[in-house]
């Protein structure tokens, strides 16, 4: 049963046990209203009735509302998603020229072995570039697809292993694109400060009979600390700057929210971090 029938139900026994409240109780007591008769009842019947009308409307339209700040929300990942890979096919465009000038050439000269090894590379980029997502929600898939080539540009090396689809009610979708990006945003920021060859974030998504289980593990920085506990506090942070230091903690307020847990290691010079979410909790809501 979704909020907008609950409700309706909740204000239509409300309003008939307020009716019965004041015709056996108040009427009884006050004699100024006894001696309005009916009438009065009538009146205070209608209007508590009214009253209850219009905080269903309102309510219906705060539902409403809602739903369609989630909708753009959606939206918006997706669009974002799109303009991306817009710009990766046209980069791929602007060198195709390039490409089959070399292709060319080595076609004139006759190294056949050179150009099958030249294409194959380049194949191989761009197929390593058009990363093809499935984790089961069109949501997360964007998600994952758009952190992943981000990295990319930060010269990230990203291993992305996808155990098991996961199912999400809309109602929790967005929490869940939440809790994944702040986690991914935390490691890409991280492995900023190592030198290229160690920059590497592994994802692992997997689920057990009971829980999605979300891990991710980065090499932990020279500058962060190594107490678990400190990360998922509100407002920590190893780096400078006004409104850092929420990622981690908004991850934990989120799963928690879900009935979810939040662990840290960061046991040799490793950061990892999981979520474990029920899987009722995530999937009906």
């Amino acid at each position: 049963m979704n909020i907008y029938k609950t409700a309706v139900a909740f204000f239509a026994v409300q309003s008939i046990l307020i009716v019965i409240l004041l015709n056996n109780n108040y009427m009884k007591d006050f004699l100024y209203l006894q001696s309005m008769g009916s009438t009065m009842e009538l009146v205070l019947g209608i209007l508590i009735v009214l009253l209850n009308l219009v905080a269903i409307i309102v309510m219906r339209i705060l539902y409403l509302s809602g739903l369609e700040a989630e909708q753009l929300k959606t939206t918006a990942l997706k669009y974002n998603h799109l303009v991306e890979q817009n710009q990766i096919y046209r980069q791929h465009h602007h060198d195709l020229k390039n490409h089959l000038t070399v292709v060319l050439g080595l076609l004139q000269l006759g190294k056949y072995t050179e150009l099958k090894e030249y294409l194959v590379s380049y194949l191989r980029t761009v197929n390593d570039t058009m990363l093809k997502i499935e984790t089961g929600m069109d949501e997360i898939d964007v998600l994952l697809s758009a952190k992943v080539n981000e990295a990319k540009r930060k010269d990230t090396q990203v291993d992305l292993i996808i155990g098991n689809y996961i199912k999400s009610s809309r109602k929790n979708i967005l929490d869940l694109v939440e809790i994944l990006g702040n986690i991914i945003n935390n490691a890409l920021e991280a492995v900023q400060e190592l030198d290229p060859d160690e920059r590497i974030i592994k994802l692992t998504f997997q689920k057990d009979p009971l829980d999605y289980i979300f891990e991710c593990t980065n090499a932990l920085p020279k500058s962060s600390p190594n107490s678990p506990e400190l990360f998922l506090r509100e407002g920590f942070s190893t780096k400078q700057g006004e409104g850092r230091g929420n990622g981690l903690f908004i991850v934990k307020r989120l799963s928690e929210r879900l009935g979810g847990s939040v662990t840290i290691d960061t046991s040799e010079g490793q950061f990892r971090i999981k979520v474990e979410i029920p899987r009722h909790k995530l999937e009906e809501g």
